[in-house]
């Protein structure tokens, strides 16, 4: 991919909308659209659970439970964008920390119903910006080839609903695979469920699926790592199919801090394009990194803990510069 110098011309007058996972991710990946002109900015996964739930997340920031943990989070969110041009919204639907399959699919629905009332009363070519997937490249299963040849029709089991703040899973439904020898047995009971789909029932090849995932999710960001987060993984789709219904809707996509420092977006951007058949124009804003930061140090329960190497904690280690790509269909001219 060509890198573009700047900006591309198609959207410096295209109205905005920034679409954040979490309280912070606006800031942290997407300062240059946040801290420039006007713009729209929504926290999607920013509701309470009812009732409250207590993760790791939750005590590793200091909180006893969700409820004092999203209590703290808007106060901050608000804090960190006093005084900017941005028009803040916080959405209700739920981190995926906290949230369970049949749940997240009814606020995903709710979620593209807000985004689509949005779209329908902005001019043509409004975009939407949505996270990239960066992160350490979690490895394909080994039947990956054979889900791909049946198009995914009896083994559809999608990947964990969500995540903490810091991209580790809390598998919604059940335990997590603890131990090798627990791992392969899941790797065993999924391989069997694969050649005899028609047979297992979905609940098993389910729990089966999720025990794996998680087993080479946790191998792949052993050591502190980042891995996708599930979270911006599936704001992303979601971006992508109202886009696809929408032909005068841009999707803009923005790589995220801190999982950039574990891996780039570029690999899931490209798979991207392959699988959808779009075409990526890539570029990259220069950011004035002392009043980046001092946004972020309004996080003041997130920025400590989401990077153990404690780059967050001073404006001299922040990248110089943010990642975007505009995705458009490959029947369209490369935008300028």
């Amino acid at each position: 991919m060509i890198l573009q110098p700047s900006r591309p011309d198609v959207l410096t007058e295209a109205p905005a909308l920034v679409l954040s996972p979490h309280l912070d991710d606006a800031l942290l990946s997407a300062s240059t659209f946040v801290l420039g002109p006007p713009c729209d900015v929504w926290t999607v996964f920013a509701g309470r659970p009812n009732p409250p739930r207590t993760t790791d997340w939750d005590v590793a920031c200091g909180f006893p439970d969700s409820d004092a943990t999203m209590t703290a989070r808007l106060a901050e969110d608000i804090a960190a964008f006093a005084g900017t041009p941005a028009r803040v919204r916080q959405l209700d639907a739920w981190d995926g920390a906290y949230v369970e399959r049949d749940v997240r699919a009814r606020q995903l629905g709710e979620v593209r119903a807000q985004i689509e009332e949005w779209l329908d009363t902005q001019a043509r070519d409004a975009v939407l910006l949505a996270p990239a997937g960066a992160g350490v490249e979690v490895p394909d299963a080994p039947w990956a080839g054979l889900q791909r040849r049946l198009g995914r029709r009896r083994l559809r089991v999608a990947a964990p609903v969500g995540s903490n703040g810091n991209g580790e899973e809390h598998p919604p439904l059940e335990p997590t695979t603890a131990g090798t020898a627990r791992g392969a047995g899941a790797t065993r009971l999924v391989t069997s469920a694969a050649r005899t789909v028609g047979r297992l029932p979905l609940a098993l090849a389910r729990r089966a699926l999720h025990a794996e995932y998680t087993l080479r999710r946790r191998r792949a960001t052993g050591g502190g790592r980042l891995a996708p987060n599930p979270d911006h993984l599936a704001l992303r789709d979601l971006a992508l199919a109202i886009a696809a219904e929408r032909p005068d809707t841009q999707v803009v996509l923005y790589e995220e801090l801190p999982y950039l420092w574990h891996g780039s977006a570029d690999d899931a951007v490209a798979e991207l394009c392959d699988s959808r058949d779009l075409v990526a124009t890539p570029w990259s804003e220069q950011v004035d990194t002392d009043a980046k930061f001092a946004r972020l140090r309004a996080y003041t329960s997130q920025m400590p803990v989401m990077d153990t190497a404690g780059r967050l904690l001073a404006a001299r280690h922040l990248p110089t510069r943010e990642r975007y790509w505009l995705l458009t269909p490959s029947s369209r001219p490369t935008p300028s």
